[in-house]
């Protein structure tokens, strides 16, 4: 069990995990014993808190378990210690959005190459063919839909993952967790063999 601290830390209640992990559509034909207790706070924690949609992350588990919707989803295993061995899913929130078009355009950089070929591009695109509502929403278009669709082709979005173990053919899963740096894995490492000792034991020792 956690303690009080754990779920103070994330401004939720044990009854309101509870409460969660037993009512939530989006854990239907979810065997529970393999979602962890830490994962549940996290859940509930973000469906009280609005942080994401639930829905986001409970649909990918859904899939996963092949009781959803059947969506493509970006799974790969760790390939470097230490936590090689885990696997982990991408998942997306529209609150994603606004961090993957500035990744893809470079507008955190004093000047971009990329941001600066798309205003020649428009601009030349206009002198050619001028759009009915002029060079603005030729930029809007390019530089929100076009530039999401090229970066979610190139299976290079920004976001969050799902963490998870692959054991004798299932999927136990262990927490959210935003992408990390490799000087960052070694903590995301020992806090997840602490969570597995707590929960799973069997699953010892990650590698």
């Amino acid at each position: 069990m956690y303690t009080k601290g754990v779920f103070e830390g994330f401004y939720v209640s044990e009854d309101e995990v509870i409460e969660f992990r037993n009512n939530h559509i989006g854990f239907s034909q979810i065997d529970l014993s393999r979602v962890s207790q830490f994962l549940s706070i996290q859940l509930a924690s973000i469906h009280k808190h609005r942080v994401y949609n639930s829905f986001s992350i409970t649909d990918v588990i859904q899939d996963l378990e092949g009781v959803g919707r059947g969506c493509k989803r970006r799974v790969a295993q760790f390939k470097h210690p230490p936590l090689k061995g885990l696997w982990k899913v991408h998942f997306f929130d529209p609150r994603f959005m606004v961090k993957n078009l500035i990744n893809h355009w470079g507008l955190e950089r004093a000047n971009s190459p990329k941001l600066n070929n798309l205003f020649l591009r428009i601009d030349e695109d206009e002198e050619k063919s001028p759009s009915t509502h002029g060079w603005h929403g030729r930029l809007a278009h390019e530089m929100t839909v076009v530039g999401y669709e090229e970066r979610a082709r190139k299976n290079n979005l920004t976001g969050e993952w799902i963490i998870f173990l692959k054991y004798k053919g299932k999927n136990y899963y262990l927490c959210i967790s935003r992408h990390t740096s490799p000087e960052e894995d070694r903590d995301v490492y020992e806090f997840l063999k602490n969570l597995c000792e707590h929960e799973y034991p069997f699953l010892l020792p990650i590698n």
